[in-house]
Order: C-alpha cells, then sequence, then structure tokens
C-alpha cells in the first residue's frame, strides 16, 4: 500500500493511496515474468487500474557489474478517457555494486494529451535514469534518483524528475519514505496528473 503512487515524478493516484501487488517467477539463466497490478485515479472522482505483463533477463558479467533487460506492457482496466493510452517498453539497465544504477527505456508508441496542445499520437519516448543506493544500518537504506522523460518533437513534453527514499525492512516488510520533485507543469503538459507527493509512504510484504 502506498500513499501516493508515483511514476516518473507524476502521481497515477491523483495524490491518493492505494493499493498495488506483484507476482513473479523466476526461470534458469536469469529470466523471470511477472504481473504487476495497481490501483489508479487518473481522472478526478474515477477509479481505474492498471495491468503489467513483463519478462526480464538478468546477468552478472563480472564481480562489480550486473546488466538487466525487460520487456512490459502495460494495460489500463475500466479507462474512461475516450483513446486507449496501453503501451509497450523496452529498458536496459547497468548496475555497479548494488550501488550505482543505469537505465534507458525505449516506448515505441504513446499516445499522448495536452488540455493545452490537444493529442500527440502514437510518439516515441525516452526515459533516462541514474540512481544510487547505500545500505545504513542492519535494517535501514538510503537512495536517490535522477530521471529524464523525453518524447522527441513533442513541445513542452521533456520533463526531469527525482527522489530520495529512506527505507526500513524486517522480515518480510519493507517501509519507504520517499521525497518527490519534479520539473513544474509547464514542462511536462502531456504528463496528465498532478506532480507526485511531495513526500509519499510505502509498506510492502513479501513472501
Amino acid at each position: 500500500m502506498t500513499s501516493d503512487y508515483v511514476l516518473r515524478g507524476i502521481s497515477q493516484s491523483d495524490n491518493n493511496p492505494v493499493l498495488q501487488g506483484d507476482l513473479h517467477w523466476s526461470f534458469p539463466a536469469g529470466w523471470s515474468a511477472g504481473l504487476w497490478g495497481s490501483q489508479l485515479r487518473l481522472k478526478p472522482r474515477a477509479a481505474n487500474s492498471e495491468l503489467g505483463a513483463y519478462l526480464q533477463w538478468q546477468r552478472v558479467i563480472s564481480s562489480d557489474f550486473d546488466m538487466g533487460a525487460a520487456y512490459t506492457h502495460y494495460k489500463y482496466l475500466n479507462d474512461s478517457r475516450p483513446i486507449t493510452y496501453d503501451y509497450d517498453e523496452l529498458s536496459v539497465s547497468l548496475a555497479w555494486r548494488d550501488q550505482l544504477y543505469l537505465a534507458a527505456t525505449w516506448t515505441p508508441s504513446l499516445n499522448l494529451y495536452s488540455p493545452v496542445e490537444g493529442l500527440a499520437g502514437n510518439r516515441e519516448v525516452y526515459t533516462f535514469e541514474a540512481s544510487w543506493h547505500r545500505t545504513l544500518l542492519p535494517r535501514f537504506d538510503l537512495s536517490a534518483g535522477f530521471g529524464f522523460y523525453d518524447p522527441p518533437g513533442v513541445d513542452y513534453g521533456s520533463y526531469a524528475y527525482g527522489n530520495a527514499t529512506l527505507g526500513w525492512h524486517y522480515g518480510h516488510w519493507r517501509a519507504n519514505l520517499s521525497a518527490i520533485w519534479v520539473q513544474d507543469a509547464q514542462h511536462r503538459q502531456y504528463s496528465a496528473g498532478p506532480a507526485g507527493g511531495p513526500l509519499t509512504a510505502t509498506v510492502a510484504w513479501f513472501f
């Protein structure tokens, strides 16, 4: 459960709490597949849900580096908007000593809408992210990240975002407190929803 479902700096739940879940299976040679689900509130007083199906691959390439790749399909259920916003993503990532992470994501086709400029249909989107993670005490860790969202050729569609997160874990439980930052609405006219946070709290149970 999270107090605000934030994706790339933007609230997907209109700054309201939602329930989320993930179920996945691991296979040999670093492969895994799973389903991800979350409640949404993309329009005021309109409850929706998001379902993501993904296939991932991860491999240790040296004593210091891990790399990974993933394909994800996102589908919006009970979506009251007049056009579909379902989309696919392909991503690659590189991690150094479980501390520094770099990731790049390509969305080949996505419908974008701005209340000012109207519809920008079937657009490519590139997302670049970098993050840092550090274990503090036995049950605490700290992470920080920065990202850039870029739909080429769409004026006022590119923006930057970031976060800092303090985590706590015990047994099957984990809790996070995150501070969210995102550029103002002038830079993200095609990203629906208010800015996330600025503080979000998440409690999760893993089994």
